[in-house]
């Protein structure tokens, strides 16, 4: 009778380690074997991601949400409309400026399963907002890492591998 208490706990203890139950906004390297970035979200499942643009030189934040298993874009917030930038918006979206003159794309409902991303090398310096706290990418990754931002499940086992992000750090 022992024995197969041992096995069950055993087996439980197993299942909790390696089965991926948690779910979390995935940042992995794709260029090199890297440690793989986990990120708790807040409740409202909510991220930027903030650059420099390379051109004009002026400050750049891509909002994002998780929908189901997608990442929705759903406001881009920019300075300059000048190359590279939208200067108006499309569809359903709502294009105005901000109180400190700003553009602002809302309404935005763009989709994907995941985003690519290169991590820039000298001006960009891209970052990875979630609530109040920053991260430089480049401070897990290194500067031209090409890396994928991924809504997934992880195991405790995959966090501990990787590096994990929960804000209270």
């Amino acid at each position: 009778m022992k024995k197969f208490i041992v096995i069950g706990v055993l087996l439980l203890l197993t299942m909790a380690i390696f089965v991926p139950f948690q779910e979390r906004l995935s940042v992995e390297c794709l260029s090199k074997e890297e440690k793989t970035l986990f990120v708790k979200l807040p409740e409202d499942l909510t991220f930027s991601i903030e650059y420099t643009h390379s051109i004009h030189l002026s400050e750049v934040q891509e909002f994002y949400k998780i929908s189901g298993n997608e990442i929705t874009q759903h406001a881009l917030l920019y300075e300059d409309t000048s190359i590279g930038m939208p200067s108006d918006a499309v569809g359903d979206e709502v294009f105005s400026r901000t109180e400190d003159g700003k553009y602002l794309i809302s309404n935005m409902e763009r989709s994907f399963p995941y985003i690519d991303l290169q991590i820039g090398r000298v001006v960009a310096n891209h970052r990875l907002e979630i609530g109040k706290s920053e991260y430089e990418l480049s401070g897990f990754f290194g500067k031209g890492e090409f890396v994928r931002f991924q809504w997934k499940r992880a195991s405790l086992f995959a966090q501990w591998k990787g590096v994990t992000v929960d804000g209270k750090r």
